[in-house]
C-alpha cells in the first residue's frame, strides 16, 4: 500500500509569463536533452528526454502531481516544469524559504513547508497560492495527504533549528481545501516523521528525550491514533532512532529507523509481531500492499512479506561495496526502479527480483526516483532534474 539567484526576489509567476521567458532570462535553467556528460543514452529501454538546471542542490526526488513535476531546490524557489517537455511552468519563492524535503500533494494542490512555521497550498497548474496556514511550529518533512486531509507533522529539531529536545510536536490536520483546522494532537516526542493514515488509524512517530543511555539510535515512540485525533489507541516505544519511514496495511505498521531494523507493529494491539536485521544501511523502504521491499548499503536488495518479515526474494547489485539504492524503490505495472548510489537505473521484476535491465547514467543523487505515467525522474545533487521516457 503506498498508502534553491535570490529567494526575497521572488515571488509566485504564473506558468505563461515564466515560459515565455525561458529562452532569454532563463536559459540556463531551460529543458535541455542529454545526460549527465552531455549525451543521450542510448536506445534501449529506456529514453533520457529531457533535463533542468535548477539554481540550487537538490536533496529529494521529484514530485510528480498531475502533467507537472515539482522541486525544491536548496536556496532557491519551489520549481513546477511539464512532465512532456521539461518546460518552466512556475516558480514559488519567498523571504523566508521552503523546506526542501516537506512537499507533498493531492493531485491538485502541492503542500509545501514554509520556513518560520508555516505551511502553504499551491494550485498545481499555476502555482498560484490557494491558502496558507500558521502552526507555529515548522514542518521540514512531507505531510501526508489523504481523504481531504492534510496530516502535517512538526519538529523542534532539525537542519538550520536550535534543538529543543524538551519540545512537544504536534500532528496538525488540516482541510486540504481551505487549510482550516480540523484538530490538533500534541505529542511527547520533540520530532515527527511523516505519518501515514490507514483505514480508521493514524500513525505517527518520532523521537522523545530520555534520561536513559541508548547505546545505537534513539527513544522512538509511535501512536496509534483514531481518525479523529482524539484517542491514543496504542504506543509503541524501543531504541530504534527518528523513523525513516512509516508504512501500513490492515494488519501491521512498519517501520525503520538509525539502527536498521524493519519492525512490524500490530495495527490492532501495538505489540511487536516481527523485527528484522537489513544487514546494512538502509535509507528507507516501500510497501506494496503486503509486500516490503528496500536496498542496503551491502548492495542487496530484499523483498519481505509484511506479515511475517519472511524474505520472498533477494538480488544482489553488486558493483562493489556500498552500491546501494537511493531511497525506495519505486513501483510501477509490476516492477521495481531503483537508481544506485553509482547512478546505475535498474528494472526488476517485483515478483520475483529477476534483473530486467540495469543502465549507467552517472547521475550523482542523494535521493530516489520517482515513477509516473511511464516515466522516470531523478534529483542529481548538483541541481539538475533528468527525466526519462520508459520504453515498456
Amino acid at each position: 500500500m503506498r498508502t534553491t539567484f535570490r529567494f526575497d526576489l521572488w515571488r509566485p509567476v504564473l506558468g505563461s509569463w515564466a515560459i515565455s521567458l525561458c529562452p532569454l532570462v532563463l536559459a540556463a535553467a531551460c529543458a535541455a536533452p542529454g545526460g549527465p556528460d552531455g549525451t543521450n543514452l542510448p536506445a534501449g529501454p529506456l529514453q533520457l528526454a529531457w533535463t533542468f538546471s535548477t539554481e540550487g542542490e537538490l536533496d529529494f526526488p521529484p514530485l510528480p502531481v498531475g502533467d507537472v513535476i515539482v522541486v525544491a531546490p536548496s536556496d532557491g524557489p519551489l520549481t513546477a516544469l511539464d512532465m512532456e517537455s521539461g518546460r518552466l511552468r512556475w516558480h514559488y519563492g519567498l523571504a523566508g524559504g521552503v523546506w526542501s524535503r516537506a512537499i507533498a500533494t493531492d493531485g491538485e494542490r502541492v503542500f509545501v513547508g514554509l520556513k518560520g512555521g508555516k505551511l502553504a497550498a499551491l494550485d498545481a497548474v499555476t502555482g498560484k497560492v490557494r491558502w496558507t496556514r500558521e502552526l507555529g511550529i515548522e514542518s521540514q518533512v512531507p505531510a501526508w495527504v489523504a481523504g481531504g486531509i492534510v496530516y502535517v507533522p512538526t519538529t523542534f529539531v532539525g537542519p538550520e533549528l536550535q534543538p529543543i529536545v524538551e519540545g512537544k510536536a504536534i500532528l496538525f490536520a488540516l482541510d486540504a481545501q481551505d487549510g482550516s483546522v480540523r484538530w490538533t494532537f500534541e505529542t511527547d516526542n520533540y520530532i515527527l516523521q511523516t505519518p501515514v493514515a490507514v483505514d480508521d488509524a493514524i500513525y505517527v512517530g518520532g523521537n522523545f528525550a530520555d534520561p536513559r543511555p541508548v547505546d545505537e539510535g534513539g527513544h522512538t515512540r509511535i501512536y496509534a491514533l483514531s481518525t479523529d485525533g482524539r484517542t491514543i489507541r496504542w504506543t509503541y516505544e524501543s531504541e530504534d532512532g527518528f523513523p525513516k519511514r512509516l508504512q501500513a496495511t490492515d494488519e501491521v505498521l512498519v517501520f525503520i529507523g538509525y539502527q536498521d531494523y524493519l519492525n512490524a507493529v500490530d495495527a490492532r494491539t501495538g505489540e511487536l509481531r516481527w523485527r528484522r536485521d537489513t544487514g546494512n544501511w538502509v535509507p528507507m523502504f516501500l510497501a506494496i500492499d503486503d509486500t516490503l521491499y528496500y536496498g542496503a548499503a551491502n548492495t542487496v536488495v530484499q523483498a519481505l512479506a509484511g506479515q511475517t518479515g519472511e524474505v520472498l526474494w533477494e538480488y544482489n547489485l553488486g558493483g562493489g561495496s556500498f552500491n546501494y539504492v537511493l531511497g525506495a524503490p519505486e513501483f510501477a505495472e509490476g516492477r521495481l526502479y531503483l537508481l544506485t548510489q553509482r547512478g546505475d537505473l535498474v528494472a526488476l521484476d517485483s515478483a520475483d527480483g529477476g534483473l530486467l535491465w540495469q543502465v549507467p547514467t552517472g547521475i550523482r543523487a542523494r535521493s530516489g526516483l520517482r515513477a509516473a505515467n511511464g516515466w522516470l525522474f531523478a534529483s542529481g545533487t548538483e541541481g539538475t532534474v533528468y527525466a526519462y521516457r520508459l520504453e515498456l
